[in-house]
């Protein structure tokens, strides 16, 4: 079964950077709602640490589907971040971006992310079992 993975790492601080400019433009270009919802702290802030992670992760998912970000139409949106029940993070794709991976055959997407000190990280492995698949593998 083809494979073809994406990896990302981002400054935490960028993205600290960019919230404290854009605020909610920048939350609403890059993050679903429930994505933004999902970062808030408990004290009812945003966790920086949590939005660089998925920015990362989004950014490896665009990575693993050949595509990056805006091109074949694929927004940041188009790609969403989510955790299940044991805190695995998950990925849902929408848009643009299901049906870039449903024409390159796509079967699953797994993305493992972390962040430490100032780093974020993410890295993405697709499978894929038909279609034109020829991206990184």
């Amino acid at each position: 079964m083809p494979i073809s993975c994406g990896i990302d790492a981002i400054r935490i601080s960028r993205i600290r950077d960019l919230y404290n400019r854009k605020g909610e433009i920048f939350l609403k270009r890059i993050y679903t709602r429930a994505e933004s919802d999902a970062c808030v702290k408990r004290r009812g802030e945003l966790s920086m640490e949590s939005l660089a992670a998925r920015f990362a992760a989004k950014e490896a998912v665009s990575k693993a589907l050949g595509t990056g970000i805006w091109r074949e139409g694929i927004c940041f949106t188009d790609i969403e971040i989510s955790v299940d029940v044991t805190g695995r993070p998950t990925v849902l794709l929408h848009g643009a971006a299901q049906a870039v991976f449903e024409r390159l055959g796509g079967d699953d997407v797994s993305v493992s992310i972390s962040h430490d000190g100032d780093l974020a990280v993410a890295m993405c492995v697709m499978e894929f079992s038909r279609g034109e698949r020829g991206v990184n593998g």
